[in-house]
């Protein structure tokens, strides 16, 4: 049985995004997504309101001296994002010059994900659920 004592809601309001260079990435996912971006706040942080689940937050304090002088970059996607049509999510972004990541010299991955890097090379995926 469930105890639910906490004030903490069961929700993901917002996922955040490390970046070097908030002006340059905020262009990139507003330009090359096609998101619609908020303005720079407090001189490091950008919201990105999707139109279903958690937002997006682009912080360039997210690191060790607060500059975006030493962001760390995973190996593993940070989120993804849904996509009705693989392919033509993939021939979308390639032809905007995205970086696609390709495991065994594939991008598209069993028939419905692939991984790209934004232009801070951090890694998100596309996946027709």
């Amino acid at each position: 049985m469930e105890t639910r004592d906490s004030p903490i809601k069961r929700e993901v309001g917002s996922v955040f995004i490390p970046v070097r260079d908030i002006d340059r990435t905020r262009a990139w996912y507003r330009d090359v997504l096609g998101l619609a971006v908020g303005e720079v706040e407090w001189g490091h942080l950008c919201s990105i309101q999707m139109d279903n689940g958690p937002g997006l937050l682009l912080d360039q304090k997210l690191t060790p001296d607060g500059a975006g002088a030493a962001v760390q970059i995973g190996a593993y996607p940070l989120f993804m994002f849904f996509t009705d049509d693989i392919d033509a999510s993939l021939s979308f972004l390639r032809a905007r010059g995205v970086e696609i990541l390709e495991y065994g010299g594939t991008a598209i991955q069993n028939g419905h994900w692939f991984n790209f890097r934004d232009c801070e090379g951090n890694m998100l995926m596309v996946c027709a659920p």
